[in-house]
């Protein structure tokens, strides 16, 4: 680095004794003593700048091999710091940008920032992650990563470094089957065909949907009664349990019965006025 300062300090010796009215006031002796710091005020040069001391880059993650970035999600990016510098540095942010590649790298629209506050010191290097998010139409973009560092010191610095530039894809994301929103659409789709079809069905064909729903019923088998009796044989009950008077009882209503349907549905029934014709013939003959 002195090296570097003598030559410097030549070159503007050289400079300077073109014009008299500087090369009195100033020698080479004069110029050569100067600190860095004067030296920046002449001439503009910066030295170590975290520019030169810091080495920093951003690569897409390996299920991305293709740098590509996906619409509606997060694309995941690493950023690679490395400090070859004798400063220690911090890491304040990251963000990035999209810009035009076909109109002078335009800036179209900012994208997501971070701030991390990671310490960067002297010799070391880490790997931070980085998110983007983008809503836009499937095409070729520029993006632009950086970073912001400061130097730790009493009064540090902001510092800009640029980690990725370079086209990338923007693209759609890719449905799957197995997405709850999408199986709760197959639900809805399905249900409203089955519904569909099953109107179709009792529109065109009402005769077999009928037929479909009829129940086949048991039929009771009727057991016939025995000539002279208004009830079967059937005894769905024991006898023995039951007393005699009830038994009397019931066989008399049951004779009684027997009798009545005898006289009136054994043959044919008469009338009302057949009965009043007799009745009235009765009283001519009494006469």
């Amino acid at each position: 680095m002195p090296h570097l300062y003598l030559r410097i300090a030549g070159s503007l010796a050289a400079i300077f004794r073109r014009h008299s009215h500087i090369s009195s006031a100033l020698n080479r002796r004069q110029i050569a003593s100067l600190t860095s710091d004067h030296l920046k005020k002449w001439v503009g040069i910066f030295t170590n700048d975290p520019t030169d001391d810091v080495i920093v880059s951003a690569s897409f993650l390996e299920t991305n091999p293709f740098g590509l970035v996906v619409n509606g999600e997060n694309t995941g990016l690493l950023l690679h710091l490395q400090n070859a510098g004798k400063k220690n540095y911090t890491l304040l942010s990251a963000g990035a940008s999209y810009h035009d590649p076909l109109n002078y790298w335009t800036l179209t629209r900012n994208a997501s920032t971070l701030r991390y506050n990671i310490p960067l010191l002297s010799g070391t290097n880490f790997s931070a992650p980085f998110s983007l998010y983008s809503e836009q139409k499937p095409q070729e973009v520029g993006l632009t990563v950086w970073i912001n560092v400061a130097e730790q010191t009493p009064q540090p610095s902001l510092y800009t470094l640029t980690a990725l530039n370079q086209t990338v894809s923007v693209v759609e994301t890719q449905a799957k089957w197995y997405d709850p929103q999408t199986l709760f659409l197959y639900l809805v789709l399905i249900s409203f065909l089955g519904a569909g079809a099953w109107l179709a069905y009792n529109t065109f064909f009402p005769t077999l949907a009928k037929r479909g729903n009829k129940k086949t019923k048991a039929v009771k088998a009727v057991v016939p009664a025995s000539p002279g009796k208004a009830y079967p044989d059937v005894k769905p009950y024991e006898e023995e349990w039951i007393p005699v008077q009830q038994l009397k009882s019931r066989a008399s209503k049951l004779k009684k019965s027997g009798q009545d349907g005898e006289a009136t549905s054994g043959g044919e029934a008469t009338s009302g006025a057949e009965l009043s014709g007799e009745k009235a013939r009765k009283r001519k003959g009494k006469k």
